[in-house]
């Protein structure tokens, strides 16, 4: 660990030593409690410099967390202005929350969401993008009703300076705070250590909600201030938050390794179990706030809702494509040949006539040898357009392996499988890249015969048909 970082560690343990010893059992004066905010700033301003300036680090990583090394400046500076006000204005206000203090937050907040909107997103799905920010949004509108009902409700009704407009702007300033760093964590962003972000978040959300404890704090002794220990705290994790990222790259991608993301987040889920808990606490004891808290409650489960009809949405159409894969060709297409079996079986329990169309082309190893595997995939790829396209609704067209297909044609007599076979060869023949050579044999079953002898009379013929010059195709005897 840097000096800088233990230096942050060791400021906060004192901070919250004196403050924990004091709140208990008075020994000393509160007030020293404010000499070590002006040091917080510049020291982490400065372990953010030195990881923005890690070559090794991707220019994305360096560049967010130069964008990010302003803002323990700034709120460092809020909090000192709000110190001096404290210290040479005792206990002759209601708050403290001076305008210095408010612009200095207010900055910082745009610079945090600023460095956060400018990480790259990468390959996300439109649906799982959609899923983050909705479970972002569930984040911040917790924090939101939290914020609303022990801050900023109780400053509006207590009508304190500066003015209430000027504290609602920072409330909302801290909620889309919360709501970029939520999104970023959820959304799994490459360029930034993982450990790093949570961190982040961690000191964001405490940053946002520890004011409200300022009345407790202020009952034990007007004295005291929570910022004055969660400040800090703050500064801290946001300290050990760039020492994870300064790691080296082999190590993060060692871990990130190890350890599999989890396919879900349980952030969304705590933010309704916080706002329901404040809910039931209010019904409990029959506070004034209730409408408002249950008309977030409501708004927050619709979002969830809303987020998990998305996530079904998307698991049935990926179930879909699952399906899909298992029973077509992946280059062509095409039914493969578990499907091509299962199909014919069926035709072959109806009542009517099924032929089996086997089509072999001839001379692809030497397109494979002189042209190329791409080309004999492109060649294949021909084919089976020619297929989809001559084919009848309802008919099966197959890819049994390698250069040989298959078409299940359901109730086509002789001369409608011969229609058929005759639409493929001249669409074949008639190939404006390279005449394409195809032999196909013909083979009519009906009702209740062996699939596997239908087939081994379809190869038959097809073999038959080789020996007729260019694309031909063939009967069974």
């Amino acid at each position: 660990m840097d000096v800088m970082t233990r230096a942050c560690l060791g400021l906060f343990a004192m901070a919250a030593t004196w403050f924990a010893v004091n709140l208990v059992h008075p020994v000393g004066p509160p007030e020293l409690l404010w000499i070590t905010i002006p040091l917080y700033g510049p020291l982490v301003a400065a372990i953010f410099w030195s990881t923005a300036r890690k070559p090794e680090l991707p220019a994305p990583t360096r560049r967010f967390w130069r964008h990010l090394s302003a803002v323990p400046l700034l709120i460092g500076a809020g909090q000192t202005a709000q110190a001096v006000d404290v210290l040479t204005h005792p206990g002759s206000r209601a708050s403290y929350t001076g305008p210095l203090m408010l612009v200095f937050d207010g900055v910082a907040l745009l610079c945090l969401s600023y460095a956060l909107s400018r990480l790259p997103v990468g390959g996300e799905q439109r649906g799982a993008l959609a899923r983050v920010v909705l479970d972002a949004g569930s984040v911040a509108l917790a924090a939101a009703v939290y914020i609303w009902h022990f801050g900023t409700r109780q400053a509006i009704a207590a009508g304190v300076t500066p003015p209430v407009l000027a504290s609602l702007a920072l409330a909302v300033l801290a909620i889309l705070a919360v709501f970029a760093l939520a999104k970023a964590v959820l959304a799994d962003y490459s360029a930034i250590d993982e450990r790093g972000l949570r961190l982040l978040a961690a000191g964001v959300l405490i940053g946002a909600l520890a004011p409200m404890l300022q009345p407790v704090v202020a009952a034990a002794d007007e004295r005291f201030y929570v910022g004055q220990v969660h400040l800090p705290a703050v500064f801290c994790l946001a300290a050990l938050a760039a020492r994870a990222q300064g790691r080296s790259p082999a190590a993060a991608r060692g871990r990130a390794a190890r350890k599999r993301r989890r396919p879900y987040s349980l952030l969304p889920y705590a933010a309704v179990a916080g706002v329901d808990g404040l809910l039931l606490w209010e019904a409990w004891t029959g506070g004034d706030d209730i409408v408002v808290v249950a008309s977030c409650g409501v708004a927050l489960t619709a979002v969830v809702v809303v987020r998990q009809i998305s996530a079904l949405r998307d698991n049935s159409r990926l179930l879909a494509q699952v399906n899909h894969a298992a029973s077509h060709d992946a280059l062509t297409g095409l039914a493969n040949r578990a499907l091509f079996q299962r199909r014919l079986t069926e035709a072959l329990a109806g009542p009517g006539p099924v032929t089996v169309a086997l089509l072999d082309l001839d001379g692809f190893k030497q397109v494979n040898d002189t042209f190329g595997h791409e080309a004999g995939d492109a060649l294949l790829a021909t084919v089976a357009g020619v297929l989809r396209e001559c084919v009848r609704p309802g008919d099966t067209a197959a890819r049994l392996g390698g250069d040989e297909f298959v078409l299940v044609l359901e109730g086509a007599d002789r001369a409608e499988a011969s229609r058929t076979a005759e639409a493929i060869a001249d669409r074949l023949r008639r190939d404006r890249v390279r005449p394409i050579r195809a032999s196909i044999g013909l083979a009519c079953g009906v009702a209740g015969e062996d699939p596997v002898e239908l087939l081994r009379r379809a190869d038959a013929a097809m073999y038959a048909a080789k020996k007729i010059p260019g694309t031909a195709y063939q009967h069974t005897a």
